[in-house]
């Protein structure tokens, strides 16, 4: 719970930075430092006890991970003391005692998302003595993930609390995606995280595995079985969600409509899902006719600026409008009557439009161009009509996507195995 991620830093105040860690090095003890397996026979000439010199061949030196272990036997009669020095004290308690930096190495590069292979990798190029990738694994299986999980469990509860406070008693909007669910991807296991839509913290999850009970072994179904049982989780430890951002799961909101439970919470539609049918159909546009990549562009631009400038449920027929009127301001018309298409919208929203240069013209389309009718056939048609009405801009699920959390693929307890 003490990592800080590393902050970048002018020279300056790298040079002071070094003062200080030369400060603490000396204040401090328990500094780990790198001991060369010779110079740590240097400083085994002589018994510790009464200081006569030792027979090298009868120094008994034991790895064990990143640890030595070193045991003598005094030959003096005088003191014929046996002595074991260890270079690392112990932690844990019984036959659970390790080394302290081979329980803290695995740990440190499971918290930061460093891969043990790529440790090990390390330590066999610079020659540094580390426990296997085999012993490190069972430590974060055995210690870590236990650990993290009561700390995980800590820490959600409060991102709770924060969630609920910033709701103001208005019950929560929350954005639901799952990973590892394309299509035609027949994972194993599938993560689904509840994030906060205003404060975007992770408050849920669930972590399936496709051999569980209704799940069957279909991968398909984890994905609304973990957002069903997410939701279910928070609405039972009293927690009020009043909206969902997702994508259009058909699964999704079959199971949620026939709980009683999540059956009222409002779906809307995720904006990425929305536009990403109208960017295929762009895409064949411009892989026929590369001629026509500026446009593409061009449209874009505008289709996102609208969606983030009219964020209001109540905004979003106007919004609509400006969007559709990119097939106005293609032809070079800023201004038009009202008419079907159009009845809030009747100029562009663009100011005074850059002046070209001599002999340049501003790419326009004729109103009977394929391509225009094309874009106009996109942009009136009824599921878009619909789906962009319907569209958050609250936050995408690409967050939930791209979520990375450890101690939920590790989790024993979050992990439920059939």
């Amino acid at each position: 719970s003490e990592y800080r991620y590393s902050q970048d830093s002018n020279q300056g105040e790298e040079d002071e930075e070094m003062e200080e860690e030369k400060e603490e090095g000396a204040k401090e003890l328990g500094r780990y430092a790198v001991i060369e397996d010779d110079c740590l026979k240097r400083l085994l000439k002589r018994c510790e006890e009464c200081g006569t010199v030792l027979d090298q061949s009868l120094i008994d030196m034991r790895k064990e991970g990143s640890a030595w272990a070193v045991a003598y036997h005094c030959l003096n009669h005088e003191c014929n003391a046996v002595v074991t020095i260890e270079t690392q004290k112990k932690v844990g308690k019984g036959r659970g005692q390790v080394y302290s930096f081979n329980h803290s190495l695995p740990i440190a590069a499971f918290i930061t998302g460093t891969q043990t292979p790529r440790l090990c990798d390390l330590g066999f190029l610079l020659k540094l003595d580390l426990p296997s990738d085999r012993t490190m694994r069972k430590t974060v299986r055995e210690i870590g993930s236990v650990s993290i999980e009561r700390v995980s469990d800590d820490w959600q509860e409060m991102a709770r609390e924060i969630a609920v406070d910033a709701s103001e008693g208005n019950g929560l909007e929350v954005s639901i995606d799952g990973q590892l669910d394309a299509p035609g991807h027949t994972a194993t296991n599938n993560k689904n995280t509840v994030i906060d839509c205003h404060t975007k913290l992770a408050i849920a999850s669930a972590v399936l595995h496709k051999g569980l009970a209704g799940i069957d072994g279909v991968s398909c179904r984890m994905e609304s079985v973990g957002t069903h049982q997410a939701l279910v989780e928070l609405i039972d430890n009293g927690i009020e969600i009043r909206r969902r951002v997702g994508d259009q799961n058909l699964m999704v909101n079959k199971i949620l409509r026939e709980d009683p439970k999540t059956a009222n919470i409002e779906m809307t539609l995720d904006w990425w899902h929305v536009q990403k049918s109208m960017r295929k159909e762009w895409w064949k546009m411009v892989k026929a006719n590369p001629g026509l990549a500026p446009f593409y562009r061009m449209f874009f631009n505008h289709l996102f600026h609208v969606h983030k400038k009219y964020p209001k449920k109540e905004d979003r027929p106007r919004a609509l409008e400006v969007v559709q009127s990119f097939v106005m301001h293609i032809q070079g018309k800023h201004k038009w009557a009202k008419s079907e298409e159009f009845k809030l919208v009747t100029k562009c929203e663009h100011g005074k439009l850059k002046r070209m240069k001599k002999g340049e013209k501003r790419p326009t389309w004729k109103a009977s161009s394929k391509e225009l009718e094309a874009v106009r056939e996109m942009l009136f048609a009824p599921k878009f009509v619909k789906d962009f009405l319907s569209a958050a801009s609250l936050i995408d699920t690409a967050i939930n996507e791209s979520l990375h959390s450890l101690s939920l693929m590790y989790s024993p307890k979050r992990f439920a195995w059939s």
